[in-house]
């Protein structure tokens, strides 16, 4: 017999439709479907391109190293993909389906990461591990079993956003064909015809009535330039719009901004970002990086390391983590002043700059020593100096100079 849960799938699944669609309603469906998707699309570009940015930094006992799991995650995680379009295909399937199931398999006598398209859901027990069947990759329908310590599984929210905004885009939908139909009626031209009776009253009026309306007044209002005949009997008067002094679309527009602005907002993006205006970029881009971005590399990371190293392996230091410094642009020559104070400060090394900065390596030993201006040093020493130059002692002097080396 059969599960609850298998005898409710099949009530609540679609029943195929037996009748046909016009083909101008599939049009104009089709158009509709389009702004929906062109705002999620770029919705799912700017994250992906903003991860894809990152650098996956791995340790070994707590010191970076570029190994092959390095090289797994930063530049080849397949023979078919690079790490950017793996990485896009991932968070497309996250943002997508709320959820992203990553295989590790062996190819070629090395590890490989490969996102799958498709999986049936598992059912979920608190005391036993998930267990993952019908895994699709590609053309390729695996029939073993993947259980959750073997994949990465990535979930992005506890309900699925794009479900969400969908609907609210359904019901946002029917304002945007009132404004389209208002618009278009008032850019057109809208006439009256008054027929005399003696014309009405001729044999089949209709058939010429229409053979006139086809060949005379349609062609007028299409073409660019055409005269219309006005005949004895016939009286036209203009009802309203005219594409000269058309309205502005704007208010169209506007419907489309808004809903670009809440599938921004249904993602953690600021909807200036997606919308492409410059002013507020720089405040709403530290905003994104803070709330959207740095929570799902740290989701990301957290996966993979509880997966691909273990607590006793992190416990030794050796750990992956995803740095998200690098999605910011950076400008040497603006930021040449803070580089000062970062070498200067005795913070960071030439090389450590080098890399933030996306630039080389220095292969010498001076590029890695922590460097410190005189007039940065504890303020033991600076109260030692001031002693030091009103006494004038040698041993005073000395001492400073000593706590100054240290």
């Amino acid at each position: 017999m059969g599960s609850i849960r298998d005898w409710l799938l099949k009530k609540l699944e679609p029943k195929p439709f037996r009748g046909s669609v016009p083909g101008k309603e599939l049009l104009e469906a089709a158009q509709e479907l389009q702004i929906r998707e062109l705002a999620f699309h770029c919705c799912v570009n700017l994250i992906a391109n903003a991860v894809g940015k990152c650098e996956f930094q791995t340790y070994r006992n707590g010191e970076s190293v570029q190994a092959d799991e390095y090289w797994l995650w930063n530049f080849e995680p397949n023979s078919n993909q690079n790490s950017t379009v793996f990485l896009h295909q991932l968070i497309y399937k996250l943002l997508s389906q709320n959820e992203a199931l990553v295989l590790s398999q062996a190819q070629s006598g090395r590890e490989t990461l490969v996102v799958a398209d498709d999986f049936e859901r598992p059912m979920t027990y608190p005391d036993r591990p998930n267990e993952y069947r019908d895994v699709r990759v590609g053309e390729v329908t695996y029939s073993k079993s993947f259980y959750e310590q073997d994949v990465l599984h990535f979930r992005l929210q506890h309900s699925n956003t794009k479900k969400v905004v969908d609907r609210v885009y359904d019901a946002y939908q029917r304002l945007m064909v009132a404004a389209i139909k208002q618009y278009t009626w008032s850019s057109g031209r809208h006439m009256k015809v008054h027929v005399d009776q003696i014309q009405q009253g001729g044999e089949d009026f209709l058939s010429r009535y229409t053979e006139m309306i086809q060949t005379n007044v349609k062609p007028f209002f299409d073409g660019d330039n055409a005269i219309l005949p006005e005949f004895d009997g016939y009286h036209y008067e203009n009802l309203g719009g005219n594409p000269d002094t058309q309205r502005s679309t704007r208010d169209i527009r506007a419907m489309v901004d808004d809903i670009f602005s809440f599938t921004a907002n249904a993602f953690g993006i600021p909807p200036v970002l997606l919308l492409g205006n410059v002013a507020g970029t720089k405040d709403a881009l530290l905003r994104w990086l803070t709330t959207g971005i740095d929570p799902l590399c740290d989701q990301l990371q957290e996966e993979i390391v509880r997966k691909r190293y273990g607590r006793e392996e992190w416990k030794r230091g050796n750990y992956l983590r995803i740095d998200t410094s690098t999605m910011i642009h950076f400008d040497m020559f603006a930021n040449a002043a803070n580089i000062e104070k970062l070498i200067g400060s005795g913070a960071y090394s030439i090389n450590d700059v080098r890399i933030a900065a996306g630039q080389s390596r220095i292969e010498e030993p001076w590029a890695d020593q922590h460097w410190l201006t005189l007039n940065i040093g504890m303020i033991e020493a600076a109260a030692r100096a001031a002693e030091a130059k009103k006494g004038g002692t040698n041993e005073t002097k000395t001492n400073v100079g000593a706590a100054a080396n240290r």
